[in-house]
């Protein structure tokens, strides 16, 4: 009955949760005991780490930050697009109603103040394949344009800034915020712009 007792409080006493208990040095006859339960014990975590199960199960629970699917994520772009939770300088939509893939889509940037792309509206192409958001869209301007990034056909380098260290949580709001952004770099602000 001494070893009930003990192992009783030995389990309320880990069970706190607390990590600092510790039983009383068991009786001479249950020390081998003890040293198997210590073998089996893991490590314990700093206090302000979460304890590993709960990493396991969080990952177990939340599939969904890991991979979220190419049309779930453009579906989405797609609603912010049209609810226009955006800048009012930008604007971005499918191309084609009934395109039921999301590949193709336009964009819209209004030039920044103050620079040669000021009082213009640029339109853009940008193409969503089938392995974004893991690979970057083609971007190609419609509009004429001058920019260091840009190609004379309108195509955007795709070792240009984003394009080229491309990220699964980048979106074509933020490729167009980026482009809007280097039009005022001090490389393209001044370039003179085709009429």
């Amino acid at each position: 009955s001494s070893s009930l007792h003990h192992r009783s409080r030995a389990s309320r006493a880990s069970g706190m949760g607390c990590g600092k208990s510790v039983p009383e040095a068991p009786p001479e006859q249950h020390r081998a005991g003890a040293q198997q339960n210590a073998q089996r014990a893991p490590a314990q975590a700093p206090a302000s780490a979460p304890p590993a199960s709960a990493q396991k199960v969080a990952a177990k629970e939340c599939p969904e930050r890991v991979v979220v699917p190419r049309s779930f994520r453009l579906l989405s772009e797609l609603e912010r697009g049209e609810k226009s939770e955006r800048a009012s300088n930008l604007s971005w939509g499918l191309a084609r109603d009934d395109d039921t893939s999301l590949t193709e889509w336009n964009g819209t940037i209004f030039g920044p103040i103050d620079t040669a792309f000021d009082n213009r509206i640029y339109s853009l192409l940008m193409t969503c394949g089938e392995q974004y958001p893991d690979v970057a869209p083609q971007v190609k301007f419609s509009s004429p344009i001058r920019m260091t990034c840009v190609e004379a056909d309108g195509m955007v380098k795709p070792t240009w800034g984003i394009l080229g260290s491309w990220r699964r949580e980048y979106t074509m709001e933020t490729v167009l915020e980026q482009l809007r952004r280097d039009m005022g770099s001090s490389a393209n602000r001044r370039l003179p712009q085709p009429s």
